[in-house]
This record gives C-alpha cells, sequence and structure tokens, in this order.
C-alpha cells in the first residue's frame, strides 16, 4: 500500500499545524510498526552516514597544528585500520541508539502537539509555529541525553583511536581506544568510576539541547516558507508569502485575500520541500553550535586518557584557544554543517515517510 499524501487530514478534529500540510500525529501511528521499521530503516541510514562523524570527531580532536581535510582522514584511517575503520563505535551507536530513539522521538512528538496547541490558543501567525517544532527538539535532547551522553563517550573514543594530540607539557600523546563497547564500559568505570561515563554531560546539555531546538525550529519555519514558495497547482501557497492553513488547505496572500485552493501535494513534493528545509535547517545549526561542539567532542575524548580527569568544559576551552586561537572553536566546521545536514536531512525524510507509512488507517 503506498503511503498517504501528506496532505491527506491525519486524525478527526485533528488541529493543522500551522502552516505546512497536516502531519500524522502521535496517537495516529500504529507504535509497534513506527518503531520496529524505523530501528531497521534509521540503522541503515547511520551506517551510510556514519563515516562523516568519525571525520568530524578525528578532525575536532585532532592536536596537529593544522585542520587535515576529510580525504585526508580518510585515508588515515583506512591504512592504519582498513576500511571496516571507519566504522569504529558503530556497534555501540546502532544498539545504544535504539532505547535513546525510541525516548527522543516519542517526546518530540507529544511536546510538539502541546505546543502547537498553545500556539493556537494564542493566535499566533503560522511562521511563529517554529516555536512549537524548537519546544518538542529542546524537551527530546534533554530527555535523552541520560542515555545519550555514555553512548557518545564511548563511540567518539573509538573513533579516535589513534589521534595524535598535544599535551599540557607540549609533548603529544596518541589516544587509547577499546577493543568494543563492553570493554570501553568495563575500562571507564574501573578507571573513572561510574561519572566516568557522563563526563561533560552538562557541556551535552547546553551543546545539544539548544542544537536540537535551534534545529527543528529551523525546520519548521523554512518549511513553512518553503510552502510559501510552491506554486499553487503543486499545493503549495502560490509563491506570494501565502502558506498552508490550519486546517490542511492552502492559501496565498498577494492581495491580502486568503484565496483557498484544494490541490493537494503530491509525494515528491513534499519530499522536496522537506530535502530543502532539512538542508538550510541542517547548515544553520551545525554552523552557529560547532564551537561549543568542539569543546565538548575534547572534553569528553581527552578526559578518558592518563591525566585527563582534571579536564572540565572551561579548562578545555581555555586549553583550545591557547593551541589554536579563535579559529580553533571552529575546527570541523565544514564537515560538521556537511553532517549535519545530510545526517538531519536524511533521518527527517525518513522519519516523514515512516510517519506516513505507520499512519492508523480510519
Amino acid at each position: 500500500m503506498s503511503a498517504p499524501s501528506p496532505s491527506t487530514p491525519r486524525s478527526s478534529g485533528g488541529a493543522g499545524n500551522g502552516g505546512v500540510p497536516r502531519e500524522v500525529t502521535w496517537e495516529g501511528l500504529d507504535k509497534k510498526k513506527f518503531f520496529v521499521v524505523g530501528a531497521g530503516m534509521f540503522s541503515c541510514v547511520t551506517c551510510a552516514l556514519y563515516p562523516l562523524s568519525v571525520i568530524k570527531t578525528r578532525q575536532m580532536v585532532d592536536g596537529s597544528g593544522s585542520i587535515k581535510g576529510g580525504l585526508s582522514i580518510v585515508k588515515d584511517v583506512v591504512r592504519q585500520r582498513g576500511f571496516f575503520g571507519l566504522y569504529q563505535g558503530f556497534g555501540t551507536i546502532v544498539v545504544g541508539t535504539l532505547p535513546i530513539r525510541m525516548v527522543y522521538l516519542s517526546t518530540l512528538e507529544v511536546v510538539k502537539a502541546r505546543a502547537r496547541g498553545l500556539c493556537e490558543t494564542f493566535d499566533l501567525p503560522p511562521i511563529a509555529h517554529g516555536v512549537a517544532d524548537a519546544a518538542g527538539g529542546a524537551t527530546a535532547s534533554m530527555c535523552s541525553q541520560v542515555l545519550g551522553v555514555p553512548i557518545d563517550i564511548i563511540s567518539q573514543r573509538q573513533m579516535t583511536r589513534g589521534v595524535v594530540v598535544r599535551s599540557a607539557d607540549g609533548g603529544s600523546t596518541t589516544l587509547t581506544g577499546y577493543r568494543n563497547g563492553w570493554h570501553a564500559i568495563s575500562s571507564i568505570v574501573k578507571t573513572e568510576g561510574v561519572r566516568g561515563l557522563y563526563r561533560g554531560f552538562g557541556a551535552s546539555i547546553v551543546t545539544l539541547v539548544p542544537g536540537s531546538a535551534l534545529w527543528w525550529g529551523a525546520y519548521g519555519t523554512y518549511q513553512r516558507i518553503g510552502w510559501g514558495l510552491v506554486p499553487e497547482a503543486y499545493g503549495g501557497g502560490g509563491g506570494g508569502g501565502g502558506g498552508r492553513g490550519d486546517d490542511g488547505s492552502d492559501f496565498a496572500s498577494t492581495s491580502g485575500v486568503t484565496a483557498v485552493v484544494n490541490s493537494e501535494p503530491s509525494d515528491a513534493v513534499a519530499m522536496g520541500v522537506q530535502i530543502a528545509s532539512g538542508v538550510c535547517a541542517g547548515m544553520t545549526s551545525g554552523f552557529f553550535t560547532t564551537p561549543l561542539d568542539v569543546v565538548k567532542t575534547r572534553l569528553q575524548v581527552l578526559s578518558g586518557q592518563p591525566g585527563g580527569e582534571a579536564h572540565s568544559f572551561t579548562s578545555t576551552a581555555k586549553e583550545l584557544y591557547r593551541e589554536h586561537g579563535a579559529r580553533g572553536f571552529l575546527r570541523g566546521v565544514r564537515p560538521r554543517m556537511t553532517s549535519v545536514a545530510i545526517w538531519g536531512t536524511t533521518m527527517v525524510t525518513t522519519y516523514e515517510f515512516l510517519k506516513r507509512s505507520s499512519r492508523i488507517e480510519v
């Protein structure tokens, strides 16, 4: 059975989402199908894009004077560890993100629905409904960090195995890694205690919560702008700054008069808007959150090395500035922007498709 058109009403009496075609509501989802099928789909996406995370993480931690390009890092990893070196920590990520994804997605959907209800209660214009998406993203990220931080620490230390970094005395240190996830957990708990699994927890909250809010808020806003640019014939707002009505219908506002259009956007048009919105949101959030992510990543990785227990967010930031200057806070910015844009766009289009295909038929 083909997926329903994104503009098809999702549930009886459900409110629209303030500027884009009606979504499948959380109540209208077949949860079992959503999570079981989603586990397979998201794992496949993770497999395809994982090397980007390895490149980005190694660039952020690398202590050499010049920033290595992505291709150079790939060559180094393959030469030292073979092709599968690009997948160091992959098993940890795939297994660890299963419960994280359940917490994140369920929280995201529930909070977005409640926040959109408030937007409609206060009669906010459709373009302002991005705050509801931002609220959902921020809350979902905060709730998932309890499980996410240990997975981040373990996978990042596996990714950076063999990377050379500068030590405090001016020398250099080669980062050690772990054989597998279980070896990582036992080693970290033995040497650093349980607290070692939550190194940089505060930094993760400071980095990932606003990052998630920025991504989802930007994504929702870019979508509303995008639908306003789609011609009426394709189910959009007519290219004049219009958008999608709260009842799922289309409107254009160039003449100041709301004109209702009964056409429905095809899956191809909807996916085009989603992809464009995802790319723009990823580039935006990827750039603005890179400085915090650089400090967080270095803190979580370097604190696991001999003598690294004394590292704090502040000391890591000061050391980064002393070694590389202000430009050090943008180490890996290009692969991070690319990574966030590609990851976010691929994940959100998969997510939107999964929601449509998991809709409960009424």
